[in-house]
């Protein structure tokens, strides 16, 4: 299946925007609860911030991509001759 690469771009920006939105989210609920001496509910509110960052990276990452990747790669360490 064909994609257009402008409209996947568009969709992964869209993803990107919404996870950093709730990022700001998460970091605004994260400080209130560290304030409150909240320490179990802050950890689950960060790893669900590093969710939504790791998912924005991973979704830049695939941004302007629209080949396949291949199956394999040569050896390209520094002993390959």
């Amino acid at each position: 299946m064909v994609t257009n690469v402008s409209e996947k771009d568009k969709a992964l920006q869209e993803v990107i925007d919404w996870c950093e939105q709730l990022e700001v989210e998460g970091l605004r609920l994260a400080n209130a609860l560290l304030m409150q001496h909240e320490m179990d509910a802050y950890g689950v509110v960060k790893g669900q911030i590093n969710a939504y960052e790791k998912t924005a990276d991973h979704c830049r990452s695939m941004l302007g991509y629209s080949g396949s990747m291949p199956s394999e790669v040569p050896n390209q360490s520094e002993d390959a001759k």
